[in-house]
């Protein structure tokens, strides 16, 4: 049926339907050596099932606005805490070493993919 089916409509598409994922990027420091080292996680924060290729890249789309807004807001943040850790420094007259090293902020970002979770990672945790 499905070889008749696409016989007599020409323009059909096989139906193969994706996963449109939303994943967070998580950065931390890794330790001290040569000058410092740092890695990220990527995690995978929701994804939503779409029966065409079509309505994921266009889900896609809407989604990849949000998390560009989101990474903003998390850079914001970020920058914000630390000028509000180096006017706590400046009040106090400590040096900047009184305070671990930053990590710095988490990105969001979008990927259509056969499986959830497929491009989740989790960085190393010692120094190679």
């Amino acid at each position: 049926m499905r070889e008749q089916f696409f016989a007599v409509c020409e323009q059909a598409k096989p139906a193969k339907g994706s996963y449109v994922s939303l994943y967070m990027d998580i950065p931390y420091y890794g330790g001290p050596e040569e000058g410092g080292w740092w890695g990220r996680d990527t995690q995978l924060v929701a994804y939503e099932w779409f029966s065409t290729e079509e309505q994921a890249e266009a889900a896609k789309e809407r989604v990849r606005e949000l998390a560009e807004q989101e990474t903003e807001k998390a850079k914001q943040d970020f920058y914000e805490r630390c000028a509000a850790e180096c006017d706590w420094l400046d009040a106090r007259g400590l040096e900047p070493d009184h305070l671990p090293e930053v990590s710095g902020n988490d990105a969001y970002w979008v990927a259509v993919e056969k499986e959830p979770g497929a491009s989740e990672s989790v960085g190393s945790r010692h120094y190679e």
